[in-house]
């Protein structure tokens, strides 16, 4: 819960930004949404037949915004119930495009989500190119994974990389394939049930698009 909470805080910044809040309050009630979570333990009480974790964590976020306007009293800022540390400027930088083309607070929340999914799988397909020629061919490549797969100046590309086309051809392929890979793998983290995958995977797909 924790490690996921830390994660994926970005879409909850979005809906607390798209939702009306101030830069400092929308920090303000993320933290202490997250903290919340936490301290209950919530997930514990979510089951297959209640939902997808993206619908739980926003449904439970808009519950929680409403209590929160309704109540004199809110937790501290830097109490013990803090779990992850926000860093507004940060999460201003993030959300800029959601804030920018004006998306209403579910679609803000939705886009980010996906932003935030492929940013992770994206890491971890990183992490897997560590030597200096994988290294190289990740960066020269990473550009294709989230487009169309076309490769500009394929000829030039593979000249740089002293490899021939047709094998810079077949390994943007294979790295398309495993970003993807690791995309479900990420999504498949947030499901209850493992049937609920191909339409996470349509939902990310219609939110980042």
């Amino acid at each position: 819960m924790e490690a996921l909470c830390q994660t994926y805080w970005p879409p909850l910044y979005a809906y607390a930004r798209r939702d009306g809040l101030t830069p400092q309050d929308a920090q303000d009630a993320t933290q202490e949404f997250i903290g919340s979570l936490l301290r209950r333990n919530d997930l514990a009480s979510v089951s297959p037949e209640k939902g997808r974790f993206r619908s739980f964590l926003l449904m439970a976020l808009k519950n929680f915004l409403v209590s929160r306007w309704r109540t004199e009293r809110a937790l501290k800022r830097g109490g013990q119930g803090e779990f992850v540390v926000l860093d507004s400027g940060e999460a201003e930088t993030l959300c800029q495009p959601e804030l920018i083309e004006q998306l209403s607070p579910e679609k803000a929340f939705d886009r980010r989500w996906a932003l935030t999914v492929m940013a992770c799988a994206l890491d971890r397909l990183r992490a897997e190119h560590l030597s200096p020629e994988q290294a190289r061919l990740f960066a020269a490549l990473q550009p294709v994974l989230a487009g169309s797969g076309r490769i500009e100046n394929l000829a030039a590309e593979a000249g740089e990389l002293g490899v021939t086309p047709g094998a810079l051809a077949t390994a943007a392929t294979r790295l398309r394939h495993r970003y993807r890979t690791l995309i479900e793998a990420e999504v498949r983290r947030t499901l209850e049930k493992p049937a609920d995958l191909a339409e996470e995977m349509r939902a990310l797909r219609e939110a980042w698009t």
